[in-house]
């Protein structure tokens, strides 16, 4: 993967730590991404053009984190204070060591050209970074408390505003406050449990203050999801045993046997 810096004019700030430098990494199949060293990543687009023009949007549209959170690191913040393989400790394991020490910031996980973050808070789970999970708006939808109208029409007064997705629902009385914290615990939840199956990757956490609006979000107890998540694999390995016992076995070979050769007249 390449990087390459650009301006600061050309870039919003990041709406996961609030820096405002940039950089744009080239991905497989000519896909381009702003990202950001706190390991926020915008959406893959075909162009360079596209990912600033996505990335500029995606404060707009932060599904994750329909509320702002203000993250600050301290001076020294190009420090990392733990990092490692996931080959040697587990999520399990990270979440469970943060947890211990009540420890504030964020841990960054990257496998390949994917890359997520957690963010804790007195070591409880407040927010993830997720690209490739559930959105938002599509939650509400699916779960039946929007309709496909009403999603159009909060994208579209998000994008002309500049306001939150979750602000523009508040705003238009589609949904309330405790329906908005529920639905964004779910969606952080779906985010960090998926990140338990990575079996390999890199891991860094930071030190650093974060100050979030409590309407929109509430804090995850971080054992409630260590337990959700050795639950939800032990049912992943039984239904993967249950295949491989149903897949039919291959048919035995036929033992090959020399000819006995024929005997001279």
């Amino acid at each position: 993967m390449q990087v390459t810096s650009y301006s600061i004019k050309e870039f919003k700030q990041c709406p996961f730590c609030g820096r405002i430098w940039m950089s744009i990494g080239t991905f497989p199949e000519n896909h381009y991404a702003v990202q950001c060293l706190c390991g926020a990543t915008g959406p893959k687009e075909k162009s360079r053009a596209k990912a600033v023009r996505a990335w500029n949007l995606r404060d707009q549209h932060l599904f994750w984190n329909p509320f702002r959170l203000s993250i600050r690191f301290p001076d020294n913040s190009n420090t990392v204070d733990f990092k490692g393989r996931l080959e040697s400790f587990d999520l399990a394991t990270i979440l469970q060591m943060l947890t211990s020490k009540e420890k504030t910031g964020i841990l960054q996980l990257s496998k390949g050209h994917f890359k997520s973050a957690i963010c804790l808070k007195n070591g409880n789970i407040l927010a993830a970074s997720d690209s490739n999970g559930l959105r938002l708006g599509q939650i509400l939808l699916n779960s039946g408390m929007i309709s496909h109208y009403r999603l159009k029409e909060t994208l579209k007064k998000a994008k002309e505003t500049g306001k939150m997705f979750g602000e523009v629902l508040l705003s238009m009385n589609y949904i309330d406050e405790n329906t908005l914290r529920d639905v964004i615990q779910q969606q952080v939840q779906e985010a960090v449990l998926e990140l338990f199956f990575w079996k390999e990757g890199r891991f860094e956490y930071r030190d650093c203050l974060i100050e979030f609006d409590e309407r929109g979000m509430k804090e995850i107890n971080t054992l409630e999801i260590i337990m959700e998540s050795a639950r939800r694999m032990d049912e992943w390995n039984e239904l993967k045993q249950r295949k491989e016992s149903a897949a039919p076995s291959p048919a035995s070979p036929v033992p090959f046997r020399l000819k006995s050769p024929e005997k001279s007249p």
